[in-house]
């Protein structure tokens, strides 16, 4: 459990006058309790929704299946199972689940007043038991609000998200021993998640773009067969899972000698780069921060990148504070960014660079050190 986002938590529902709050949302729960629901499969077919937390007069109670049950535990949260797999009756994971939220609800002293609800997550089914166990009370949708609360990140979090970094860095320096001519994508991106996983010693859920030759000029894509050829660009982009915390970079590595182009454009992302992380500190723009970043590809000749500057990770892979042209956020102390300038250019190729940064009093703290002697 999470005590400090506990309390912080607890005045949220102060200021909004809330009695009790449920989550649904994933990255709201492992925000919370450190609880993460296992993702490398995809949904389990024998539970109902995604796993929720009710909180009320400083106690959190976590539903989840019988499955999850002790992991939910080990968080230090109470715990609420529900049948799932079973071989004595049909799977019935959704009627299971809500008879469970019920009694959670049936047993909590706040029943009435106004009541926070994160429903985007939240399957109709168990929205409909919310409203069946909580008849005198008001719904408040709190989806997105804690977002600002996600965004500052507590110590427990940062040594989360730390780790997750490592992997990261790990993943580039084993990226650049592992590309040569005549290799595939896939088969490099195979050895390459072996590595990670015997490191972590553990199943990790990985996001990637991993793209060589042409299609780094397509800015991303998932490995495919493509094969490597002498002088091609590799942009690999990792983002590992671990302990419910994601960890990000992005490297542009280079089979053998890469072309005049393509070092040029090397030279300008790093430089971009470079400077965008100088830039960070307590009280600047989202929206700042990114022109700055894409005024600097602008002015070297080159076409503006079609996405994101940078992002906020934790929880999940992509959160605020987001930097976008609309993002008027400002920075904060104990905000983690990822900045990640690019380059494209058809028929040459494409160059992206990320790094992750801690934003403190004196400016930032780069977390990231797969780039420490990089030109």
């Amino acid at each position: 459990m999470n005590q400090l986002n506990l309390e912080r938590l607890s005045v949220f529902l102060k200021e909004l006058d809330l009695s009790a709050v449920l989550l649904s949302n994933p990255n709201s729960l492992t925000w919370l309790t450190g609880y993460a629901a296992p993702i490398e499969t995809g949904p389990n077919p024998f539970e109902g929704g995604p796993a929720l937390a009710w909180y009320t007069d400083g106690q959190v109670t976590l539903v989840i299946s019988d499955t999850e049950a002790g992991a939910g535990k080990a968080t230090g949260a109470g715990v609420q199972d529900y049948i799932s797999y079973t071989i004595e009756a049909p799977v019935a994971g959704f009627r299971t689940q809500t008879a469970a939220l019920y009694e959670v609800i049936r047993q909590s002293s706040s029943r009435k007043g106004r009541i926070g609800a994160e429903l985007n997550a939240l399957p109709a089914s168990l929205l409909e038991a919310l409203h069946y166990a909580l008849p005198l009370a008001t719904f408040r949708p709190i989806d997105g609000l804690l977002d600002p609360l996600r965004a500052v990140k507590t110590e427990i979090e940062l040594d989360r998200i730390r780790a997750a970094l490592a992997l990261c860095d790990l993943a580039q320096a084993e990226t650049t021993k592992l590309i040569a001519p005549g290799k595939t994508e896939i088969e490099v991106w195979g050895a390459l998640k072996a590595r990670l996983e015997a490191a972590a010693g553990r199943r990790l859920p990985v996001l990637a773009d991993f793209v060589a030759g042409a299609r780094t000029a397509e800015v991303g894509g998932l490995p495919g067969i493509n094969r490597m050829q002498a002088g091609d660009a590799v942009i690999a982009d990792i983002v590992p899972r671990l302990d419910g915390y994601w960890g990000d970079n992005a490297g542009t590595h280079f089979v053998g000698e890469p072309t005049q182009e393509l070092s040029k454009m090397y030279r300008v992302v790093l430089d971009a780069l470079r400077q965008g992380v100088q830039a960070v500190k307590p009280g600047v723009k989202a929206c700042d921060l990114d022109k700055m970043l894409r005024d600097l590809i602008r002015d070297q000749g080159y076409p503006v990148y079609p996405h994101h500057s940078g992002h906020g990770i934790g929880t999940s892979y992509h959160e605020e504070p987001r930097i976008v042209p609309y993002n008027q956020m400002r920075l904060e102390v104990g905000m983690v960014i990822a900045l990640e300038p690019g380059i494209y250019v058809p028929a040459v190729g494409g160059v992206r660079l990320e790094d992750v940064v801690l934003v403190t009093g004196a400016g930032c703290e780069v977390l990231t050190r797969h780039l420490d002697t990089a030109g």
